[in-house]
């Protein structure tokens, strides 16, 4: 069974800074039809459905998805890092978030075993020198690496939070760090979409 993303529906209407009534025109789709539709309450035809696609510039298999209790739903958080990647025309291919999570993955895997825990205590320091930065972003990956170092989760949790530092230290990751000023901006999306996975209490 399929659904409409309607996350993405919305997060577009609010980057084109259009009204209902202004997508109602441009899509000949009255405009009680397309509030029930982002409300849930009215499922979306095709004709709907390609309507915003055209008019959003939203490719139309991104609308459209299965509705699967056991899949994920995408943090709309991703959607507006996809949107400033397409809109500044980056050369990043196969940026989803699919792609990002296959990424995670590896990295999971990478964090339990000795050469990761390597990589990221001797690597972590310099990486963030790089940066040099200060705020949240930051904040919030110190007490991370923090944690990994002194070993103080669970397993599970220890893995999931070594595979954002890796993914933090890596040198290539899903959007090259030397892309300024976006570089960042995915190692920031990991950081919070795993601390949001793990059990510890922030």
């Amino acid at each position: 069974m399929t659904e409409v993303n309607t996350s993405l529906i919305k997060l577009k209407i609010e980057q084109q800074n259009i009204s209902l009534r202004q997508l109602s025109k441009e899509t000949a789709i009255h405009t009680s039809t397309i509030s029930r539709i982002l409300s849930g309450k009215r499922k979306a035809t095709l004709e709907h459905l390609q309507a915003f696609s055209r008019c959003l510039d939203i490719p139309l298999s991104e609308l459209i998805r299965e509705n699967n209790s056991d899949e994920e739903e995408i943090p709309s958080s991703f959607y507006h890092i996809h949107s400033i990647v397409n809109e500044m025309q980056l050369p990043i291919e196969n940026f989803t978030f699919h792609a990002l999570k296959q990424k995670l993955a590896i990295f999971q895997e990478e964090s339990m075993k000795e050469s990761g825990r390597t990589t990221i205590l001797q690597q972590f320091k310099t990486k963030l020198g790089e940066l040099n930065s200060q705020g949240p972003f930051i904040k919030q990956l110190k007490e991370m690496e923090q944690i990994f170092k002194e070993q103080k989760a669970t397993r599970k949790d220890l893995i999931l939070i070594g595979s954002a530092l890796l993914y933090f230290v890596a040198s290539v990751d899903m959007i090259p760090d030397y892309l300024f000023p976006v570089g960042y901006l995915d190692d920031a999306f990991v950081a919070q979409y795993v601390m949001q996975q793990v059990s510890i209490k922030q």
